[in-house]
């Protein structure tokens, strides 16, 4: 360049003219947003705002990592531990189901199959068994908790009554068993 925005050829100084120049990191003489050089002559980066197709799943140009393209120019999903905001009710971004978090980004609760760990009994969340299913008959009740004599539910093949309560004065007396008076 010679001073007056003209180079040696006297061709004005330009992004886009397939010339390096000051303030340019690339030029390749192109428009195309989409490879390795922009339209406005600067290197492509995650977070330009144009997805750089082969390198990147995505590019919003934004840092919110709740939204559908997160840090590292990726489309979100559950397990990348970004909470992907209206979608995912948690994403702890680990593979265990016996959190708080289940690995298809739901949070944990009883009859989700899973029994939750690291809980102790009377804590809210705390499981002693999780069979996902609507029986009360079987070993494990609706309310994750196991079978038992005085629960009201007659845990089929073990009890031969349950009335809710251990009272020996009445039809079912406290061992679950038919009374015989």
């Amino acid at each position: 360049a010679n001073g007056d925005g003209c180079n040696t050829d006297c061709e004005a100084e330009a992004c886009g003219n397939g010339r390096v120049e000051e303030g340019e990191t690339c030029d390749d003489g192109n428009a195309d947003n989409t490879d390795a050089c922009t339209s406005l002559c600067q290197r492509a980066a995650c977070g330009d705002g144009y997805q750089h197709l082969g390198v990147e799943e995505c590019d919003d140009g934004n840092a919110d990592d709740t939204d559908a393209c997160v840090t590292g120019c990726r489309l979100a999903r559950c397990g990348d531990a970004y909470l992907q905001a209206g979608i995912e009710a948690c994403d702890d971004g680990n593979l265990s189901n016996t959190d708080a978090c289940t690995t298809d980004c739901n949070d944990a609760a009883c009859g989700d199959g899973f029994v939750r760990q690291g809980l102790q009994e009377g804590e809210v969340g705390y499981e002693a068994c999780d069979d996902a299913n609507q029986n009360n008959t079987d070993s494990c009740t609706t309310s994750c908790a196991l079978a038992a004599c005085g629960d009201s539910y007659l845990h089929l093949g073990v009890e031969q009554c349950d009335d809710g309560n251990i009272a020996n004065d009445d039809a079912c007396i406290e061992n679950c068993l038919s009374s015989s008076c």
